[in-house]
């Protein structure tokens, strides 16, 4: 398995509505994945643009419109990177649809 599947797995299986700390709502999920014999700490997200300064606005899409929307993201834009850790992986963002609305997306792997 590469890690663009390992990480559609992860979207699909561990994603979920969430309340962030700051007080936007969204989509998170996060959890450990086996990528071609390297294991990761893998997480995504997705947040409702302006939820944070907006109380009253309410998430408008499923975990399922937000799974497809990320396993696009990271089948479009996926690339390897070093994280200033120092660590390697790979991550992908930007800007989603899904629902009606806009997202601010990130899907990260980064190795163990």
């Amino acid at each position: 398995m590469d890690v663009s599947q390992a990480l559609t797995h992860l979207i699909k299986s561990e994603l979920a509505p969430m309340q962030f700390s700051t007080g936007s709502r969204g989509f998170h999920g996060s959890g450990k994945i086996v990528a071609e014999g390297m294991r990761y700490q893998a997480q995504c997200q997705a947040i409702l643009i302006g939820s944070k300064s907006n109380p009253n606005l309410t998430v408008d899409a499923t975990c399922d419109e937000i799974a497809a929307a990320l396993t696009a993201l990271v089948v479009d834009g996926l690339q390897a990177r070093r994280f200033s850790t120092g660590r390697t992986g790979f991550r992908t963002d930007g800007k989603i649809q899904a629902g009606g609305q806009r997202y601010q997306a990130s899907v990260q792997a980064v190795r163990l």
